[in-house]
């Protein structure tokens, strides 16, 4: 073997080398990525839990937002302006959540839960009441608006022609 042929075999082999370290440093990022998400994930669905958590804390305000969900509205404006507070602070959460999924930061089992409880909220008419409110005026981003409507729609809340657009999914490749 020639020394031009060891220069050409050990050339190789760095290339090899280099080659399998970008490979490795790729499939790390990736495991980086997901254990990002996993915590975000995490995070927004304690943000969930702790706002769900204010009913638990005050029987008072359980037992009038229990009832309100069956259908019988607060007669105390007091009781009413704190149902509306925390419906406010489910859509803020919901809110965060939509964007974080919609940039692909946390997974289906982040928006999930808040789909699911907004939508229940929305099947009120107190909550619904709220939520055209601060649809008008313009309290939250077009697309996030746009997604609540699909899931309105997709729950038969609303008819089609009312809903608008329906919200894309996020684009991009998950990990």
């Amino acid at each position: 073997m020639t020394l031009e042929n060891i220069y050409y075999v050990s050339q190789t082999v760095a290339v090899a080398a280099i080659l399998i370290s970008l490979i490795a440093i790729w499939r790390q990022q990736r495991q980086t990525n997901k254990i990002a998400r996993a915590d975000m994930t995490e995070r927004v669905l304690g943000k969930l839990f702790s706002i769900m958590e204010i009913m638990t804390a005050d029987p008072v305000l359980a037992n009038h937002y229990a009832k309100l969900i069956k259908g019988q509205e607060p007669e105390d404006p007091a009781v009413a302006a704190r149902l509306v507070w925390f419906f406010s602070l489910m859509l803020q959460s919901h809110n965060s959540s939509f964007f974080l999924w919609k940039d692909r930061l946390t997974d289906e089992r982040s928006i999930g839960p808040h789909d699911q409880t907004i939508l229940l909220h929305l099947k009120t008419p107190f909550f619904r009441t709220e939520w055209e409110r601060v649809k008008k005026r313009r309290t939250y981003p077009d697309d996030y608006v746009k997604h609540v409507e699909a899931l309105r729609e997709k729950a038969g809340l609303v008819p089609a022609a009312t809903a608008g657009a329906a919200s894309p999914a996020p684009s991009g490749e998950s990990n």
